[in-house]
């Protein structure tokens, strides 16, 4: 009787309809309409970073959870595929020209910059420093990515793939930077055990212990830990948006979507998992 009981319970959990999120902002289709990427501030409490996907001006957005825009900077670097914002512990932001949609750029761009003060109004362009990599090499020859956190002297990428296998770990150097003519060659740390949807955001929490990765269905929770696979706390499938931006907000988490809105996960969500089958 325990055992049909579990099973029934099991099976009810799997084939319920997905939650529907909160909404807890509203962006500025006019001012960013590809919403690509979501980063919470180091230094200014409140604030979030965010920019536009390729064929969009190379604009940093100060905003906030609501969605408001609070202030815009410009970056002196062209937008070329940008999908990716991050911030580490020392308050320096990396924009990730890191997207590959057809495959066919063979190197690709991390900027890295201070943060700057969105009370303050811009003088001139923001200054980064760059770093280059060239595409890993696939048995298809394509490769793209749109997820990346800072580590230290180094970056984490997490593939976005479409063949169903589960995401790539990666890692290319930051301290010092890959310059324009010698760019890295991109080492393989291993797999995300059990994403094997194709991933379009990662956030590292503050105190660097939990990694959230999300797709447009599903956001995954990882304990970090000194080797791979990372331990899988949880996990929160919902309805299907063009969800490209993810950021930790205290031990919630908020998810951006193109053109439209910022969604909340709760933490009582993401930590009642669901497990589902994993390759």
């Amino acid at each position: 009787m325990m055992f049909t009981t579990t099973v029934w319970l099991f099976t009810l959990l799997v084939l319920q309809d997905p939650p529907e999120l909160a909404r807890v902002g509203v962006l500025d289709e006019a001012r960013i309409p590809e919403a690509s990427g979501l980063a919470a501030s180091q230094r200014h409490g409140g604030i979030f970073w965010t920019h536009n996907d390729s064929g969009n001006d190379p604009l940093l957005f100060a905003i906030k959870a609501d969605g408001a825009i609070v202030a815009a900077f410009r970056l002196g670097v062209p937008n070329v595929d940008w999908e990716e914002v991050a911030v580490d512990a020392e308050g320096r932001l990396y924009i990730g020209d890191i997207g590959n949609n057809g495959g066919v750029l063979p190197l690709r761009a991390v900027y890295r910059f201070d943060e700057p003060d969105p009370g303050k109004p811009q003088e001139k362009p923001l200054a980064a420093r760059l770093a280059t990599f060239y595409k890993p090499e696939t048995e298809d020859g394509r490769f793209d990515c749109e997820a990346m956190i800072p580590d230290g002297r180094d970056l984490i990428l997490i593939s976005k793939r479409f063949d169903g296998e589960a995401a790539e770990i990666l890692t290319i150097p930051l301290d010092p930077p890959a310059p324009v003519l010698r760019p890295a060659k991109p080492k393989r740390l291993g797999r995300l055990e059990g994403f094997t949807e194709p991933v379009t955001a990662v956030s590292v929490s503050h105190d660097g212990k939990r990694i959230a990765v999300c797709s447009e269905s599903v956001t995954r929770v990882y304990e970090r830990t000194p080797a791979l696979p990372w331990k899988r706390l949880g996990e929160v499938y919902y309805e299907p948006r063009q969800y490209e931006g993810i950021t930790w907000s205290g031990d919630d988490l908020l998810l951006a979507a193109e053109g439209s809105s910022i969604h909340r996960i709760p933490a009582a969500l993401w930590r009642r998992s669901t497990p589902r089958s994993v390759k």
